[in-house]
């Protein structure tokens, strides 16, 4: 027969080893879910998309369907995703949001969303998406001021040409320049948020450059990937 001193030494080592996934558990239980977010977003964000058309996306979604309705003005609008801290929503045929629940240092959340803008064919060379981001708590109120500090860091690092090229040869200097000066006044920066980690891509557009300027930069433009450290997006 299992002495009692036996069992308690037992019970707690069990207790002991799931410990950590209690702690876990009720911290995640704790945090919000991406669609109470989504549903409770304020009219002022989408004006053409109401609650309802918000309500029935995520039963759609919810029932395995394509979770498309008809807005304020009669065009479709669809949640192409929805996970428990991640939604992607196109709010029309050129405009697409994403929304992710980011954590805090403690156990709290920051509401990340991306909208882009997109113009021109999908495939075309002149294709230019051109995106915004901001951080705002899960709760749709403003962030606190040293949150609002990395949307500073995040378009201070897109601020100009140089953050996505590589080294530029000495034969192709003068069209770089030039796309460089191109770019200087506009330079639109397609963000993507992942819907798996918490990170953010950075790719510049250059749908509004020539050719020449084009084949400059051709083969030279890298990705830049931001990864969400509980503070701030900080580049990889």
């Amino acid at each position: 027969m299992m002495s009692r001193r036996f069992f308690l030494i037992l019970l707690t080592g069990l207790l002991l080893s799931a410990a950590p996934a209690i702690v876990w558990a009720q911290d995640t239980a704790s945090r919000p879910l991406m669609r109470d977010v989504f549903a409770q977003m304020p009219d002022s964000v989408l004006p053409a998309v109401t609650r309802n058309n918000r309500l029935d996306c995520i039963d759609f979604i919810d029932n395995n369907l394509e979770a498309k309705v008809r807005n304020a003005f009669d065009d479709y609008v669809t949640l192409e995703a929805l996970t428990s801290d991640y939604a992607r929503f196109r709010s029309s045929a050129s405009s697409v949001m994403e929304l992710k629940l980011l954590p805090r240092t403690d156990t709290t959340a920051v509401l990340c969303m991306v909208t882009t803008v997109e113009c021109g064919e999908k495939d075309s060379s002149t294709r230019i998406e051109d995106s915004a981001l901001r951080l705002l708590n899960a709760d749709w109120s403003p962030a606190a001021p040293d949150v609002l500090s990395s949307v500073v860091a995040v378009n201070s690092c897109v601020d100009g040409l140089e953050f996505f090229t590589d080294e530029v040869p000495d034969s192709l200097r003068l069209h770089y320049e030039q796309a460089k000066a191109s770019a200087a006044d506009f330079h639109p920066v397609r963000m993507q948020l992942s819907a798996d980690d918490v990170t953010l891509t950075l790719t510049l557009q250059t749908g509004q450059l020539d050719v020449d300027e084009k084949n400059a930069l051709k083969g030279r433009l890298r990705t830049i990937t931001m990864k969400w450290d509980g503070r701030s997006f900080v580049r990889q």
